[in-house]
Order: C-alpha cells, then structure tokens, then sequence
C-alpha cells in the first residue's frame, strides 16, 4: 500500500498540471492554461525522487530476525485490554468533538467547516493534536497488536468498532477525507503488501466516501453541482495548477520572494511572535510557506489573513527556493525520506515491534505524505511534532500498561494462643 500511496501523490498532480498546460482552467489562480513546460519539469522532480527512493531502500539494511508468533492468549489478553480502553478514549474523544466543540453543527449543516475550525478556542490545539497524531498512532497500534491475534469474531469487531468511531469523529471537521487518513496509518500496516483486488476495493470506499461527504458538505454551497466533475478537479487540477503556476513565474523571470526565512516557523508562532510581529501581516507572511504561497498566486492579504490557502507541492517549495536546484534538492529530500520509511516501517511490522510500526505510519501519513502532497517542508520538523509524538507515545504506553497485580502477603493465622 505504501508504494501505491506515492504512485498517487505524485501521479495526481502531474495530471493536473498537464490538463493545465493542456489548456484547462487553472482552478486555484482563476486563470486560463496553457504550455509553459511545467509538465517536464514535474517529470523530472518525480523521476529523481524516485531513483533516489528506489536507491535508499536497496541500500538499507533489512531486518531477517523472526517476528514473534502470532495468536496465544498472551497476544489476545494485549489486544482485548488494549481495545477496551482505546474504545473509551475514542468514544470520548468523538463526544467532545461533537459538543464541546460544535462538531455537530457542521454535520447538521448550520455551520461552514471553515468557521468551524476558526472558532475552536482557546483549547483548539487539543483536537488538532488527537486528529493529526494521538488518535491515528492508537489505531495504528490496536491494528499491530490485532494482526498478532487469531482474529477472533469478538476481536475483529472490537477493532471495527474503534475503526468506525475514529473515521464518525474524522468527519467531525467537515472534510471529506479527514476520517479516512485518520484510519491511514493502520491501514496501511494492515495492508502493507496490498493484492490488486484490495486495492480495487479501497479505491471504490475512497472514492464512495469523497461522494458521500461531497454532497454533505460542498454540494449546498454550489450551483448545478456535479460531483464527479467536481472530484476530478480537485483530485488533480487543484493538485498541480500552483505548481504549474509557479514554474510560469519563474520561467518568464518574474521575481520570487525569498523562500529562506520561512523555515524558522518551525519554532512555532508563539516564539516566533517574540521577535516577529504578527500585527503586521506583509512581514509575518515572509516567515510562512503557506501565506507566501498563497499570496504569490495572486489572493489578497485578506483573504490569506482569514484563512485561504492553496496546495503547492515540494515542487513549487523548490522553484520558490531556487529554481530548477531547488527542485532537485527537494526530489532527493523527498526520496531519502521515503526510501527511508519504506524499509523501517516493513522492518517493524516484521518483527512485530508494534509501538516502532505504529508511530513511524502515522509520522509518515500525517508529515511526510501530507508534505509530498502539499509542500511546506517545516511541517516535518515543526516543534508542534515534536508534542505530537510525545503525547502518542505516552498514550500508548499508558493505555496498553497491564494493571499491576498485587504481591502475595502472606496470612498470620489466629493459633489460638494465649498470652
């Protein structure tokens, strides 16, 4: 599966790109298509990437060792104590997102998934945190910890349930795939040699669910609304019109902004703000990838202030960087980062090393395959990922800890006698 999820974050905006140039229109800027040699140019960033890829994973070392037996009852006690307390934390997890933060409202229609996420609080930084990591390393890690059982009925139907209500407090946000990639990172252990049938099924869900969510969320806000013409647009021309749009500005030597700066986000903007002021929006835009993306593609400050943003690709991250360098410097980031986890997460779930699998899936889904798809390489190292990871494994460790059992004390029996 993990081969097919690069096939697809690289293919996907290729196709965009070369519908642009084909003459479509540029969905994200607003303006017409046409040749400007960003379709080659995307070509070679993918074909470098994966050479470099291809030769990270040959050169890694591959674990031989043995992984532990799979059933016995050692491994369905883990699962079974596991599960049980995974499906009390989901559950309420899934309460809070619904009442406390207003989740229902968005499933009901009467507010818009932006405003949504806009008005999260002072707490908001809790659900970007159980969503974005917490949540999806525990499912990870259930899924690690069913696959060593005999996958008993009342097994599989635990581990379906807490997948149910993961995915119900996914689509909490609004978005269409939100509960799915929360379900990724196990999935793709689960499914880490993926047979052409699965495949054909999970695409038939993914593409089910998109429809779904579709038509909740996105089809009331537009006129004559076609979701398969709607789908396919952004599924690849909303994929790789920036990045078309970007190599256009470079190739007529229109002026860049520096792409530099833009790293030292990854400190966080509360210490950022210490030196950088966020009252002045033009400077803290030259400190954000993603404002400067945005606002480079000709949307107003404005509108970048209160939200608006558009998907770029390590490929535009490059152009911005340094031209046709900077794209080859970011093609081989890219494919030592995948050639990396490609052989580390196959070596953890061969050896059954649960906590190892779970937590480098989900790192992968939700920083490396979320920058492979959108750009922004600070996400890789921001020091929110840092809390993320922290907190995942300390739930881990606390909620798979086995109740510590008492010690024999041993009995004082009455003798009967007397002083």
């Amino acid at each position: 599966m993990f081969k097919y999820l690069i096939m697809f974050v690289l293919s996907t905006p290729l196709i965009g790109i070369w519908l642009v140039e084909s003459g479509e229109l540029s969905l994200s800027i607003g303006v017409q298509g046409e040749e400007n040699g960003a379709t080659v140019a995307f070509s070679i960033y993918i074909l470098v990437m994966l050479a470099v890829a291809f030769g990270t994973a040959a050169l890694t070392r591959e674990r031989r060792v043995a992984a532990p037996a799979a059933g016995g009852e050692p491994a369905e006690r883990a699962f079974k104590h596991f599960s049980v307390r995974f499906m009390v934390l989901n559950c309420v997890f899934l309460f809070t997102m619904l009442f406390v933060f207003g989740g229902i409202n968005v499933w009901l229609g009467t507010v818009e998934k932006g405003l949504f996420r806009a008005t999260l609080g002072p707490l908001g930084a809790l659900p970007y945190l159980m969503t974005k990591f917490a949540v999806p390393a525990l499912f990870a890690y259930s899924t690690m910890l069913w696959m060593r059982t005999t996958r008993s009925r009342r097994a599989t139907a635990m581990w379906l349930g807490n997948a149910f209500i993961v995915f119900l407090a996914g689509s909490t946000w609004g978005f269409k795939t939100t509960g799915l990639f929360m379900l990724l990172p196990g999935l793709l252990i689960l499914n880490w040699r993926l047979p052409a049938h699965k495949l054909l099924l999970f695409a038939g869900l993914f593409i089910g669910s998109l429809v779904l969510f579709s038509y909740m969320f996105d089809a009331a806000l537009m006129e004559n609304f076609e979701v398969f013409a709607f789908l396919g647009g952004r599924l690849t021309i909303l994929q790789g019109d920036v990045s078309w749009y970007v190599w256009g500005l470079k190739e007529s030597g229109a002026p860049l902004p520096n792409y530099w700066p833009t790293l030292l986000a990854a400190v966080g903007d509360t210490i950022l703000g210490a030196f950088i002021s966020k009252g002045n929006p033009t400077e803290w835009l030259g400190y954000h990838y993603d404002w400067m993306l945005t606002h480079l593609t000709g949307s107003p400050l404005e509108a970048v202030v209160n939200g608006h943003s558009v998907t770029g690709t390590p490929f535009a991250e490059g152009v911005i960087a340094g031209g046709m360098w900077g794209v080859l410097f970011f093609a081989v980031v890219a494919g030592l980062l995948v050639g990396w986890f490609y052989k580390a997460i196959e070596n953890s779930i061969k050896l059954g090393r649960s906590r190892s699998a779970a937590m480098l899936s989900t790192y992968f889904c939700f920083h490396i395959f979320s920058w492979l798809n959108g750009g922004g390489i600070t996400q890789l190292f921001h020091i929110s990922v840092l809390a993320n990871i922290l907190v995942a494994y300390f739930l881990i460790r606390v909620m798979s800890a086995k109740p510590a059992v008492p010690r024999s004390v041993p009995v004082i029996r009455d003798l009967g006698v007397s002083k």
